[in-house]
């Protein structure tokens, strides 16, 4: 349960009236952990970025109580399916500059700042092969996208059967309606780690439109609608 005690941890910084809001990161080992949260909501991403391995990935709801306790929903786990819709509460050990747990420092990303595609978002329409918007209707099985202190995750669940279906992530800018994407990870294929795609993307309220062409060069378009 160590990912766990290290997720808590990190959310402690909400109790001592700072943020967990934006993209921290430890690199130790050849390993890379890069946390992405927002008010509400995180994700755990293990990776070697060199050669290009993904290790793992897991996340959920969080909330922080007033006795430095937190306490988290896992929504899903690549690895361990088993914790998925289990609840946690942990003690929470804190710095004031950093995070330390058994030795470990984990820093913020100063990246990007926030901006009209911060926040956890799920995917609601997609274009068909006609090019028709199809809606996808709410339900266990689902699709989110987390973005925050310029970097971004999407990763694709199953809160009710535990499955866990593929994610992927890295950093992100958004330019004048160009929203572009440099893969740090991916759990399907490696071989896309590295890769940088744009996208035409528009903010409308809480509903993101998203078109461009995917990694494989087919045309997508999508409309994500914010969550939180």
């Amino acid at each position: 349960m160590k990912y766990l005690l290290i997720l808590f941890l990190f959310v402690g910084f909400i109790a001592n009236g700072q943020s967990l809001k934006g993209a921290w990161q430890n690199i130790e080992a050849g390993k890379t952990t890069t946390i992405i949260a927002t008010d509400t909501y995180l994700t755990v991403n293990i990776y070697e970025l060199e050669s290009k391995k993904f290790i793992e990935s897991w996340g959920g709801k969080y909330t922080v109580g007033v006795t430095n306790e937190a306490f988290m929903e896992i929504e899903f786990h690549s690895q361990n399916p088993a914790v998925v819709n289990s609840s946690q509460s942990y003690n929470i050990n804190l710095k004031k500059k950093s995070l330390e747990f058994n030795d470990k420092k984990f820093q913020k990303l100063d990246f990007a700042k926030e901006n009209a595609l911060s926040g956890l978002w799920r995917i609601t329409a997609r274009a068909n092969e006609t090019g028709e918007m199809s809606e996808m209707k709410p339900g266990p099985r689902k699709t989110l996208k987390i973005m925050a202190g310029g970097y971004f995750q999407w990763f694709a669940i199953n809160t009710q059967t535990r499955e866990f279906s593929g994610t992927g992530g890295g950093r992100y800018t958004l330019v004048n309606g160009k929203y572009t994407e440099k893969i740090e990870f991916f759990s399907r294929d490696n071989n896309r780690v590295g890769a940088e795609l744009s996208f035409d993307a528009s903010v409308n309220g809480k509903a993101w439109t998203h078109a461009g062409k995917s990694s494989k060069g087919d045309p997508i378009k999508e409309i994500w609608t914010l969550q939180d």
